[in-house]
């Protein structure tokens, strides 16, 4: 019999735009999936974690803390996220471990496709990062891993800036 000891909500849409353009639809249906589906998910295997002193994952986004125009969105449901890693590790925190990652840019299929028609645009993503390049899904991975290990059972509440360094970096003119 396999026993449940870890949850991880890598799940998300990024729907982009102007503010006044976004729709009331817009905001449910990223709410529904950014933020209402993890918690849903989690009632169910409450149970379950807690019985085996289990750890959950949220992968948010450096957009809950640092975001550009037209992220309002993503960006308020991403914030949500780590508010509910807060909550919950408060409320759990003796049961169940709760913990948070926000990569920036991390080498996806939804990212790279954005590049497809300029890959000036990547490489100068990747300079402005203090490692020189965004990260890779490997690094979240890496990450996840490290949270969900029962041997780092002190691990709780924690939200880990996977960032390249970029959230360090000042951008003004020269």
């Amino acid at each position: 019999e396999k026993k449940l000891s870890a949850i991880v909500h890598l799940a998300a849409i990024q729907k982009l735009g102007h503010f006044s353009e976004l729709t009331l639809e817009d905001w449910r249906s990223s709410f529904d999936i950014n933020l209402f589906a993890p918690v849903e998910i989690n009632k169910i295997c409450l149970p379950n974690l807690i019985e085996n002193n289990g750890s959950i994952v949220h992968v948010g986004s450096i957009h809950s803390t640092l975001t550009k125009p037209f992220f309002s969105l993503y960006a308020t449901t991403k914030a949500a996220i780590k508010c509910l890693t807060k909550s919950m590790a408060v409320e759990l925190g003796s049961k169940v471990r709760i913990n948070c990652i926000e990569p920036a840019a991390i080498s996806t299929k939804m990212l790279e496709s954005g590049f497809e028609s300029n890959l000036n645009l990547k490489e100068l993503l990747n300079s402005h990062h203090p490692t020189g390049s965004i990260g890779n899904p490997s690094d979240v991975a890496k990450a996840i891993l490290y949270l969900i290990d029962a041997e780092n059972g002190f691990l709780n509440g924690c939200i880990i800036n996977l960032d390249g360094g970029i959230a360090s970096r000042l951008h003004d003119p020269n």
